[in-house]
């Protein structure tokens, strides 16, 4: 008597051999966390090469810096200090200040953009015969800003600020502008 032929469609599937690289659970139980941990150390070379550390090495001076400043506000408040600004055309900035005690040969006026620190402007305005302090620059133009009008004794600033061509503005020694 003769074995009986074996037909290959029969033949359960659970005696079948098949490499491991051919079964979608040996994918799963090792390819998963393989890809897991490439991701984990790709994220981590991203962060070793643009690394910024939120501590900077000056931070006591940058502390007392801070407070400088609050001194020379608080003092810009005590004189009742106002400045009106305008701008003419396209880069014609004017300043105009009132307030007790005497005013200064000159003012720095601060322009900062709100998103690039590459645009932020600093600017020496001089006192004009008529009182006002003027310069003409083609650094200045209209836009959002953050602006400081300061010397060394005292300092107005708001943060946010429109500069309209031809537009006038005023700034008050709490910040405020109308």
């Amino acid at each position: 008597m003769s074995p009986p032929l074996e037909n290959p469609m029969s033949a359960s599937p659970i005696h079948a051999h098949r490499p491991p690289w051919r079964e979608p659970l040996v994918w799963m139980v090792f390819g998963i966390p393989g890809l897991t941990i490439v991701a984990g150390l790709f994220t981590w070379w991203i962060a070793a090469q643009r690394a910024d550390s939120n501590v900077a090495e000056d931070y006591y001076k940058r502390g007392l810096a801070i407070n400088r400043s609050l001194e020379r506000e608080s003092h810009a408040q005590s004189r009742g200090l106002t400045a009106d600004v305008s701008l003419h055309g396209e880069h014609d900035l004017r300043v105009r200040l009132s307030g007790s005690g005497d005013m200064p040969a000159s003012v720095t006026v601060l322009l900062v953009h709100p998103v690039r620190a590459e645009q932020d402007r600093r600017l020496t305005l001089d006192r004009q015969p008529d009182g006002s302090y003027r310069t003409v620059s083609p650094q200045v133009g209209a836009g959002n800003w953050g602006l400081a009008i300061e010397t060394p004794d005292w300092r107005l600033a708001n943060r946010r600020v429109v500069l309209r061509e031809d537009g006038q503005l005023r700034l008050r020694a709490d910040g405020s502008v109308d």
